[in-house]
């Protein structure tokens, strides 16, 4: 899962991710993150310090979903625009789902 979070802090500008949460910290935030509704057919989970969306891999110049479900960009709602926030919100509203294992 370590990969997972790789790519969330280096598609993150490391000064708000340094600012508001380690790697490490993402890293259990995200192991412990809750399953919500699929966003644009992604996977998407909430955790305490950040939303988490499947990562997709490139092969070629085409971009497909990860197929390993532990793949997973972080998005942290104070580096992102209200509208995307809203869309992760509304993906996980209500949401009961379990806990990632």
């Amino acid at each position: 899962m370590f990969a997972a979070l790789l790519i969330a802090s280096l598609a993150a500008p490391s000064s708000l991710v340094s600012a508001t949460a380690t790697v490490d910290d993402l890293q259990s935030d995200f192991e412990t993150a809750v399953a919500c509704r699929q966003i644009d057919g992604r996977n998407v989970w909430k955790g305490e310090l950040a939303y988490y969306i499947q990562s997709y891999v490139y092969e070629g110049d085409a971009a497909a979903s990860a197929d390993r479900a532990d793949m997973a960009d972080a998005v942290l709602p104070e580096d992102n625009e209200p509208e995307t926030v809203k869309e992760f919100e509304e993906a996980c509203a209500g949401s009961a789902g379990h806990a990632r294992r």
